[in-house]
């Protein structure tokens, strides 16, 4: 896998645009065509949402919304990858998962494993849950405190298991 520029250095506050614009100039430059691919759909995906949002194809979305979109697309190449390897493409499926890897360098770090479950674990404490009919108070203060730096799935399973 290639590690694009900017995505070497997290300690960079970079916008997330200004980062698939500047990776995508030097993997141009390099003549790497799977990287150029790949940042290319980023960068359509990121002006299409823009022009979504009303802001014209030029416009800067947050970074909360770039995640967002980087994070779609993420899971649309989790989905294909499935598939292709249900339909016995595993070529395809290692292609797809390529491009996941090269795009999961654009999103924040994700609470995982005890990281996830001590955050559960406060987001339960802090609303006082007791069943499981308090799930969606929990994943929103979940939420509330994380943003977009877990999985849905993963803490909604977590919920579920502390929960009776």
């Amino acid at each position: 896998m290639v590690t694009p520029p900017f995505s070497s250095c997290p300690s960079l506050e970079v916008p997330v645009h200004t980062r698939l614009q500047a990776d995508l100039k030097a993997a141009m430059l390099a003549k790497n065509a799977t990287l150029t691919g790949v940042l290319r759909m980023a960068v359509a995906a990121y002006r299409n949402e823009a022009v979504a949002k009303g802001l014209g194809p030029q416009g800067v979305l947050s970074d909360a919304d770039a995640v967002a979109v980087l994070k779609r697309m993420v899971k649309s190449r989790e989905d294909s990858v499935e598939q292709f390897t249900k339909g016995g493409y595993v070529d395809r499926a290692q292609a797809e998962q390529g491009e996941i890897e090269i795009l999961k360098t654009y999103l924040p770090a994700m609470l995982e494993g005890p990281q996830l479950e001590a955050a559960v674990k406060a987001a339960i404490t802090q609303t006082g849950a007791q069943t499981k009919k308090d799930m969606g108070q929990v994943m929103k203060a979940l939420q509330a405190a994380h943003g977009s730096a877990f999985d849905g799935k993963a803490a909604s399973q977590l919920v579920q298991s502390l929960l009776n």
